[in-house]
């Protein structure tokens, strides 16, 4: 772990608002600086840079922090690796950033996984090359996958034998239990073997470009599984893994896009082609720890999955997921010619690959596609069908003349007139929640809930806390109950911080808690730098802490008296219901004449 020290010193040497201008483009806005938040899909700059405090917060998607956890989440990196970028970005020199931190337990049981798959995936390389890597290099040859692609890619071919690779591992001092472990050894006669004999193997990597596991590819007309992949293991969840995204995430940000397959081979089909900005799921279920991943790249997505139903279900999906991560991102047009990236090149060629990726459509016109293509419009009822599924993707047009041309279009495809699919969107609009009225467009920024009484209060009783030691001390003297959850665990970092240091600024705080491990760090570093930018606030004074705790205990106590009530009228009769209001009405009443 880096020395606390370091960290501090390393933080008033640097300057937040250059820090982020390295990363994407700042404005200075009065005393502060404003900038297009890049952790969410952002049109107008609503991300706010502090010199004086040394904080940003984006007052859309909520994220904020210091110069470290900027870095942190722009890259995907560790708190430890933020802070070495930090340095190095500031020309910062100190030995002691040299040091290797200390791994987790999880980290060191993982360590011979990781050694375990490198060590498999050079042997599989070397088969490759060797006499019994033949008929492997044949498969390859025939699929127009020269040496180069087979060393960028790591492609290799695990021997007909099942047993040369198991020992090769084992004289690598790979113990048999990881071998296991990482998912290729089974059981024969006895035996550990290798699931993969006789295949082309496909390495797969994690986000840091580690092999985490394999899928491995037959080469013969058997009547055996075209693929067999790698099981769950410690180091391989297949919903986490993108293919390619490693190599992928170094040219991305240069290019402005990336590609999203659906196999390794469209993407090797791409990297052929000259395209290197691509990456695959390897099947058709994304899933959102996959959508975060790819919203981390900050560029446009274009979705590419094969034309046939599962591809074009899984591109709908796809859209629904983008849409509510704020992903940018494009179609490329299917055609009804080859259903995948890897058939065109191969049929048609490099050019026409190209022209093809860059036929792109937004998902309005690829929805107006799709639903025309799959669905008979022989009926009066199918073709309302049409229309009513076609709705969600019409909610978010901006344009007016876009919206006009696509219902043009509808009224066409379905003999409805125009007024009837308008008069039908507005209803389908009037209809939604609140929340989903807040997504409708891009442009506007969802309203912020209206907070109660007793949140407010707690809020303005932690600001105190970041900056008076008399708000410190009233807090732990009068034990104040906090009912937020996040404030709570401010105000216990808060404590915990003071009990080892003598002072404490707003960066300092962020630091201790983006360093605890806490599950929703995110949230609370969000609070904090929200309540840094807060000017409205009064300064602290005693009158101020009693009052803010009167409020306090007088809200709590309303809470728990309607939640009795609640409860009190749970499967009760609407005449029980109204006796026990009654009963809770006289009781207040006599409380109120009391006083």
């Amino acid at each position: 772990m880096i020395d606390q020290s370091i960290i501090e010193d390393i933080l008033k040497h640097a300057d937040i608002v250059d820090v982020i201008s390295s990363y994407i483009n700042v404005i200075k806005k009065g005393r502060n600086y404003v900038a297009v938040c890049p952790f969410h899909d952002d049109k107008n700059p609503s991300m706010m840079i502090s010199k004086e405090k040394q904080i940003f917060k984006c007052f859309v998607c909520g994220t904020g922090g210091n110069a470290i956890t900027f870095i942190q989440k722009y890259e995907n990196i560790s708190f430890e690796n933020a802070v070495k970028k930090l340095a190095e970005l500031i020309g910062y020199k100190d030995a002691r950033l040299n040091i290797k931190s200390t791994a987790s337990k999880q980290e060191e049981a993982n360590a011979p996984l990781y050694v375990t798959c490198e060590e498999l995936t050079k042997f599989y390389m070397m088969t490759l090359l060797a006499k019994e890597g033949e008929e492997g290099k044949k498969y390859l040859t025939e699929r127009f996958i020269d040496d180069e692609v087979i060393k960028q890619f790591r492609i290799g071919f695990c021997p007909n034998n099942p047993l040369i690779s198991i020992k090769y591992l084992q004289a690598k001092n790979c113990t048999l239990k990881d071998i296991e472990t990482i998912g290729v050894a089974g059981h024969s006669n006895g035996q550990y073997v290798d699931k993969n004999a006789g295949r082309v193997v496909f390495p797969l990597t994690d986000i840091n470009g580690k092999v985490v596991g394999y899928s491995a590819r037959k080469i013969n007309n058997s009547d055996e599984a075209k693929y067999v992949n790698s099981p769950e293991t410690p180091l391989f969840q297949k919903g986490n893994i993108i293919y390619n995204y490693a190599n992928a995430k170094k040219t991305a940000r240069l290019d402005g896009y990336c590609y999203l397959l659906e196999g390794f081979m469209d993407v090797i089909a791409l990297y052929r082609a000259g395209v290197k900005s691509a990456v695959a799921l390897m099947g058709t279920a994304l899933t959102m720890q996959q959508v975060n991943l790819l919203k981390r790249l900050n560029v446009e997505i274009r979705l590419c999955l094969d034309s046939d139903n599962p591809g074009q279900m899984a591109t709908l999906k796809a859209i629904e997921l983008f849409d509510k991560s704020n992903v940018k991102y494009r179609i490329v047009r299917r055609s009804n010619g080859p259903k995948d990236a890897d058939e065109i090149l191969d049929k048609y060629g490099k050019e026409n690959l190209i022209k093809w990726l860059n036929i792109l459509i937004d998902k309005v016109q690829f929805a107006m596609n799709y639903f025309s293509r799959t669905n008979p419009l022989n009926t009066i009822d199918e073709r309302k069908r049409f229309i009513l599924d076609f709705l969600p993707f019409l909610k978010n047009v901006n344009s007016e003349l876009e919206l006009e041309e696509y219902i043009v279009n509808i009224a066409k495809i379905t003999n409805f007139d125009r007024k009837v699919i308008t008069n039908a969107l507005e209803k389908y609009k009037k209809n939604n929640t609140r929340e989903e009225n807040a997504n409708i467009t891009l442009d506007i920024h969802p309203e912020r809930k209206e907070l109660k009484r007793l949140q407010l209060t707690e809020r303005m009783f932690v600001y105190q806390m970041l900056y008076s030691k008399k708000a410190l001390e009233f807090y732990k003297d009068k034990d104040v109950p906090l009912s937020n959850e996040i404030f709570s665990k401010i105000a216990s970092y808060i404590m915990e911080y003071y009990r080892n240091h003598e002072n404490m600024t707003i960066n300092d705080l962020i630091n201790s808690v983006a360093q605890s491990g806490d599950k929703e760090t995110d949230v609370i570093v969000s609070s904090i730098t929200e309540l840094s930018f807060e000017n409205r606030y009064p300064e602290c004074s005693n009158d101020l802490l009693n009052e803010l705790y009167s409020i306090i205990q007088k809200e709590r106590a309303k809470e728990y008296d309607n939640f009795i009530f609640e409860e009190s009228t749970k499967g009760k009769s609407d005449v029980e219901q109204l006796r026990i209001l009654r009963e809770r009405n006289i009781k207040k009443n006599a409380q109120l004449n009391k006083k």
